[in-house]
């Protein structure tokens, strides 16, 4: 392609220099973007056949236990790049024992983001993980006990129970839920 050709392809057919400029600046970045692209991809490619020949057919999961012994090192020394390395030669690894395509991976990428999207989160903390919040399950309180069933319930059990015994096991099973019950948070309506 000639430049005057260029200049009217990158610049929308106006021909300015800034737009060739900027064209040739994006295709620039394009390249180098490939390059990196094409650099990455051949030592994943070279550090799989070291790894297959070297450990031979097993699964995922010594590469992703190593991968935590590895996280480890590199959260005690956070600029050396060798750990950094290392920790994405095993996720390579064990994505690969484990037949996980770069697609997949993605996807997955894409819905998890989405749910820690709707998450709630503490506040960040330098040097700790933080982990998401999680809704508290339902609180479940008992019904209320009557003499009645205590009796039946003691009885299924093959134990007999005192009238005096039933009652004060049913004060104290009610008792009990009162104060659960008590526990409960409370709805205040407008902060009154």
């Amino acid at each position: 392609m000639n430049i005057g050709v260029a200049m009217k392809f990158w610049g929308g057919g106006r021909g300015s220099i800034e737009s060739f400029v900027a064209g040739y600046n994006s295709c620039r970045a394009d390249t180098i973007r490939a390059q990196s692209e094409l650099e990455r991809e051949q030592i994943r490619q070279e550090h799989a056949e070291w790894s297959q020949s070297t450990f031979g057919n097993v699964g995922p999961i010594g590469p992703l236990k190593h991968l935590s012994k590895e996280a480890l090192e590199a959260a005690a020394e956070p600029g050396d790049l060798s750990e950094w390395a290392d920790m994405q030669f095993l996720l390579w690894d064990a994505q690969r024992r484990a037949g996980i395509t770069d697609e997949q991976i993605t996807q997955a990428m894409i819905e998890k983001l989405a749910v820690n999207k709707q998450r709630e989160w503490p506040e960040p903390k330098d040097g700790e993980s933080r982990l998401h919040i999680k809704e508290q399950p339902a609180l479940v309180i008992p019904d209320e006990i009557s003499l009645e069933k205590v009796a039946e319930m003691t009885a299924a059990r093959g134990a007999e129970y005192s009238i005096r015994d039933g009652i004060i096991a049913a004060k104290w099973w009610n008792a009990c839920r009162a104060a659960m019950l008590a526990a409960t948070p409370q709805e205040v309506p407008d902060g009154k």
